[in-house]
């Protein structure tokens, strides 16, 4: 659920949140986003009977008189504003029939959904304290330090880094075949990599919601294998009587790929890694002229295809839109969010902070695992300037971002009352999440953005208890220490889930994740937002995200130009003629 407050006008910085009044959504890129993510419109009341999958809301109010509503799905979003219940007790009882919810109702959602937060006990803390800390210090941590010296030693006296120009120069170049124009293709979308976990949830969600007889959309899965991909639309229940086709391509096989692209208006791609997997997709479909969204986390792969494949995708006017899911739609949501309502509230105000506070429930995938070891052994890439601030046309950002995220354990109760008690620890995310967040400060649109050309990001995890603190961030410390050295790090592949492996039904249903975000503006005011998910949000709803780009003509909205890590857009500035004022287009 995204619910966000009035801020209020104060000379300290002390916060002050009072009633909130409703407000209606504007027409944005972010609306139609999610608006694929709500369900059909039963009253806001059965949010009581406590099911994660009762459906909120399921319509937007969109300018000239469009409105946007969507099937019954798995997963219910709530976007909206409105006054807190009158008493604590009637915060108990559940959502308002009127339709309204609060921040207590929102916070309190997690509970009737049987939503627990994880804690852990004092028997695993002092285990981890006795057992793993000397562990830590006196193998794993040694190992590391000194197999990370010997490759800094031989990255000083061996070869250099490649450049981004000279792995361009390797490449076979490619020849475009002729460009069919998007209304002449034969596809909507193309789901490439529909074997994998993310890529099985997302066939089913397109099965389900938009159907396989090609009345609603044109869709086909792509891959390797045909087999297996049969396989996925039968599980799908898209295989007997369904106009869904499939196509065999390697991302690797150059040669496949003119018949992935070519006749699609958009490729939606879920197969990871994307360092591994993706370069070559989006090179063609920068240079087809076709639209393109993923689920990666890779900064700096994403980094390397702006600086590489920018200019193609200016001149085709495709749109490459990474950071689809999980990694990064809500944080930078949030972000979004919260300065467009400070700006909205409170005239000139400016957001020169924000501080994002995790609470989450959920499992990992071999492929996400498999993306954090190959993003560790990689070496970087050099360039002169930073692709990551590089603004439509080449010119250089001189908007910032300051990242401020946890790093340590501290007491949470400083950003708010809600969590007095509760300790903050570093999100395994954070630092991907905050770069996010910077590409789009970056790019923001000076004019309307509510962004201060310098804003402080802040992002942590929330933890019930000390104890509980502990064993999170000792576990993510041993991970990550563990990971960087090649014999500590092949143990850890062989207990952990493989490629293809993911968590369970059971585990997303189990699954949630709520940010809570706190903005400051420049003249002090406050304003304060909620998102809840009520499944795990890695993987099933990330299946969903990444096929909302393409659909309801998004990419007709967005102004012919580079690569696009995340679009939240004014959809409605677009219709009046001003493309400029696009705020998070990359």
């Amino acid at each position: 659920l995204l619910h966000v407050r009035r801020p209020v006008k104060t000379k300290n910085r002390k916060t002050k949140l009072p009633t909130a009044r409703p407000v209606v959504l504007p027409a944005s890129a972010a609306a139609v986003l999610f608006a694929l993510l709500l369900s059909s419109p039963p009253p806001f009341s059965s949010l009581r009977d406590g099911r994660p999958s009762s459906a909120l809301v399921s319509s937007f109010s969109i300018p000239e008189g469009r409105s946007l509503r969507r099937r019954a799905s798995s997963s219910s979003v709530l976007l909206g504003m409105s006054s807190p219940p009158a008493s604590a007790a009637a915060s108990a009882a559940g959502p308002s029939p009127s339709g309204s919810p609060s921040f207590e109702d929102v916070y309190s959602q997690l509970s009737r959904d049987g939503k627990v937060p994880p804690e852990h006990s004092a028997a695993t803390a002092a285990a981890a304290a006795a057992i793993g800390i000397p562990l830590l210090a006196g193998v794993v941590l040694p190992l590391t330090v000194a197999y990370q010296t010997y490759a800094a030693v031989r990255r000083v006296l061996g070869t250099p880094a490649p450049t981004e120009e000279e792995g361009e120069r390797r490449a076979e170049p490619l020849v475009v075949r002729g460009i069919v124009p998007m209304s002449a293709r034969r596809y909507d979308v193309v789901l490439l990599g529909a074997t994998g976990v993310t890529g099985r949830l997302a066939a089913k969600y397109l099965a389900s919601t938009y159907g396989t007889d090609g009345k609603k959309i044109r869709w086909a899965v792509a891959g390797r294998s045909r087999s297996k991909l049969e396989k996925v639309l039968e599980d799908a229940g898209a295989a007997e009587g369904g106009k869904v086709d499939v196509i065999v391509a390697d991302v690797n096989d150059r040669s496949s790929l003119h018949a992935l692209v070519k006749d699609t208006r958009a490729v939606a791609s879920t197969a990871g890694p994307f360092a591994k997997y993706g370069s070559n997709v989006v090179e063609f479909c920068a240079k087809y002229g076709t639209n393109y969204a993923d689920i990666t986390g890779e900064v700096d792969w994403s980094r390397s295809m702006i600086h590489r494949f920018s200019a193609d995708a200016e001149r085709t006017g495709s749109k490459i839109v990474s950071f689809c899911g999980h990694d990064s739609v809500p944080w930078d949501l949030t972000v979004h969010k919260l300065a467009q309502y400070l700006r909205r509230e409170c005239g000139d105000d400016e957001l020169v902070e924000c501080t994002c506070v995790n609470e989450i429930q959920g499992a990992v995938s071999g492929g996400t695992i498999e993306t954090a070891f190959l993003a560790m052994s990689e070496e970087k890439a050099t360039y002169d300037k930073d692709p990551w601030m590089r603004r439509a046309g080449g010119a250089a950002s001189d908007r910032r971002t300051k990242m401020r995220n946890a790093a340590l354990l501290s007491p949470l109760s400083s950003a708010s009352d809600r969590f007095a008690g509760q300790w903050e620890g570093p999100f395994v995310m954070a630092a991907v999440n905050g770069d996010v967040v910077r590409r789009s400060n970056a790019i923001a649109s000076p004019e309307g953005s509510g962004r201060a050309s310098s804003v402080a990001y802040r992002e942590g995890v929330a933890n019930v208890d000390l104890k509980t603190a502990f064993v999170n961030f000792f576990g993510l410390v041993f991970g990550v220490v563990a990971a960087f050295n090649p014999l500590t790090g092949a143990l850890l592949r062989k207990v952990l889930p493989k490629p293809g492996e993911g968590p369970s039904e059971e585990q997303m249903d189990a699954g949630y994740l709520r940010v809570s975000g706190y903005g400051v503006g420049s003249k002090g005011n406050k304003v304060e937002s909620v998102f809840y998910f009520p499944n795990d949000p890695g993987y099933r709803d990330t299946g969903e995200c990444d096929l909302c780009i393409p659909f309801y003509d998004f990419f007709s909205i967005l102004p012919s130009s580079s690569i696009l890590p995340l679009v939240f857009s004014d959809v409605s500035r677009h219709h009046r003629g001003s493309s400029h004022h696009f705020f998070f287009w990359k």
